[in-house]
């Protein structure tokens, strides 16, 4: 089952194109085109293959956008691995009503809340393998569910669409640090920023915006992205770490909420909650924050939150709309 997009990239693949345009994600701007390089493509392929052990008895059910970097991969990894690929248009719920017999499926963290609340959708997750997820971080909420399942095998994934979709995998629920699939020279610049380089990025190194720890052994933890630290009175704050404490202790749904920075007279930017708009607030007077300054100074509402094209939250321009 292929559509026609799908059936058009695996036959320039089998004839040979040496490249490929897809699109950025559009996290921290614009989407912009990138061009994936065959021997590349094949080399992440092979790479992806020796750490998930794929065999020639998998499947694959590829349910996310053909134009990114993630939805390509899976056809060009089924051609390369030679199993078979089922092609659907991507979907909130991709699982509903699916009868297929694939063993691997690639979900966004938002694709897999949706499948877990239906019964019928969850069952279909079950019959499968692996799972590979990735475009953005996993709630605390889906990381506990996680570790309820022994079947499938959840793989939360890091990369982008420079490094060939993932270059980095840690099992959900199970693990906290990724581990490169390949060897890996890793760093951080003058500003502590998470950079790499390796042979998916031509040995040059990559610059990007998260924030990580670099644990001795080579594995790393990404603690949050450095375009969303909040600078309040001096003090820099990371905004994914209060979001964990507060989901935590409140039960707020993933999308729901977020934490970001506003100008202040005195502190030059105070910390505050920004809630969907008929979200109930939480009482964050009985959240036991390690400091005093982690906890938001103010609940403000946003009417409609949003998400780049691949279901990320776009904060900065959340913020900047009108609020209630």
């Amino acid at each position: 089952m292929l559509t026609t997009e799908a059936a058009l990239l695996l036959q320039q693949w089998q004839f040979g194109r040496d490249t490929f345009t897809v699109s950025s994600s559009g996290t921290t701007g614009a989407p912009k085109p990138f061009i994936l390089k065959r021997d590349l493509i094949a080399l992440s392929c092979r790479l992806t293959a020796n750490a998930l052990g794929i065999d020639a008895q998998d499947r694959i059910y590829c349910c996310l956008p053909l134009d990114k970097v993630g939805g390509m991969m899976q056809l060009f990894r089924a051609a390369v691995w030679n199993i078979p690929v089922d092609v659907v248009p991507a979907s909130a719920n991709p699982l509903l009503h699916y009868h297929g017999n694939g063993s691997i499926v690639s979900l966004t963290p938002m694709q897999l809340g949706m499948v877990l609340q239906n019964p019928e959708s969850k069952t279909a997750l079950s019959r499968f393998r692996l799972v590979l997820l990735g475009g953005a971080g996993l709630s605390a909420e889906l990381e506990a569910e996680l570790q309820q399942w022994e079947k499938p095998l959840f793989y939360h994934t890091y990369g982008m669409t420079e490094t060939y979709s993932h270059i980095a995998l840690r099992q959900a629920g199970k693990e906290t640090a990724f581990r490169f699939i390949l060897p890996t020279e890793t760093g951080t610049d003058a500003s502590g920023r998470f950079q790499f380089r390796n042979e998916l990025t031509e040995n040059q190194w990559l610059q990007t915006n998260d924030c990580a720890d670099i644990l001795p052994d080579g594995r790393f933890i990404i603690t949050g992205r450095a375009d969303n630290i909040i600078n309040s009175g001096g003090i820099k704050i990371q905004p994914e770490a209060v979001e964990a404490m507060i989901a935590n202790h409140c039960g707020l749904e993933e999308n729901t909420f977020f934490c970001a920075g506003l100008p202040d007279p005195i502190l030059g930017e105070k910390l505050v909650l920004v809630l969907s708009e008929g979200t109930i607030p939480p009482d964050l007077a009985g959240i036991p924050f390690a400091n005093a300054y982690l906890r938001p100074k103010e609940i403000v509402f946003r009417k409609t939150f949003l998400f780049t094209g691949t279901n990320k939250l776009k904060r900065r321009e959340t913020l900047l709309l009108s609020g209630t």
